[in-house]
């Protein structure tokens, strides 16, 4: 059965669906439209210790640097609804200053992002089995809020190897993709079969439809990150796809109006 309001890494989301970092969640107008709307969290864009600007680029870790969202942290907070903080950095160092900053400022959960093509020239988290336990375990030592471990789309590490390692290290939840390529089962569907139902899966990426959100959710995913549906609709495009899930077959009684 389907829990609309999950449990990820032992913070209770009010809902399932909320924005993918990155999605509006850079500016403090941005953050605080997603806090008054029907996600179920704030995902902020990925945040770096120091500001990170890249002119040509749309998307990825460019932000005004951590030291901007801790000032807007307390505010945010007061809203009620859970804080995801994705971090970023080109070193070990720099994650672990920028989640153990933000931990401290509030942020109820930790997204590390392993996804961004800058992280893996500078930390390549997934060259081996040992880097990427070196990675996650460390931080996961440091860093006092629950960590969620980000995936790119691809990973040259075999997925049950990458599973097994998160969980060594001691983390509870990971961002996986939701797309089925050639009819494979998802990056989501084989992370939840490798983890045999131990690690709290959000998919990300392909669920602009409640029907869409309803198939991966059916799936065993928690929770998902929804993207291109947001940046086209704006926040909206949670109480629509809110409308959307109330109108399934699936009863809805237990999310948060």
């Amino acid at each position: 059965m389907i829990d609309w309001c999950p449990i990820i890494a032992g913070v209770r989301l009010p809902f399932c669906l909320m924005n993918a970092a990155g999605a509006l969640s850079t500016s403090r107008e941005e953050l605080f439209a997603l806090a008054h709307s029907d996600a179920g969290a704030v995902v902020t864009k990925s945040i770096t210790p120091e500001s990170f600007l890249d002119p040509g680029a749309t998307c990825g870790i460019e932000n005004p640097g951590v030291t901007y969202y801790v000032s807007l942290l307390p505010e945010l907070r007061c809203v009620g609804k859970p804080v995801i903080a994705s971090v970023a950095g080109l070193t070990i160092e720099e994650f672990i200053h920028t989640a153990q900053t933000l931990a401290t400022a509030g942020a109820d959960l930790i997204e590390v992002n392993l996804n961004d093509p800058r992280v893996h020239t500078h930390l390549a988290p997934f060259a081996s089995a040992d880097n990427l336990y070196r990675i996650v375990a460390t931080m996961r030592q440091a860093v006092a809020a629950p960590l969620v471990v980000k995936l790119p789309s691809k990973v040259s590490l075999p997925l049950s190897t990458v599973t097994a390692v998160v969980l060594e290290a001691g983390i509870l939840a990971m961002v996986c993709h939701n797309t089925s390529v050639n009819g494979e089962p998802s990056q989501a569907q084989v992370v939840l079969h490798a983890s045999q139902g131990t690690l709290d899966v959000i998919g990300v990426g392909g669920v602009s439809t409640g029907t869409e959100a309803l198939i991966v959710l059916r799936g065993g995913v928690k929770a998902i990150q929804v993207a291109t549906a947001v940046v086209k609709e704006g926040v909206g495009a949670f109480t629509r796809l809110k409308q959307e899930l109330s109108c399934s077959r699936v009863p809805m009684a237990s999310v948060v109006t």
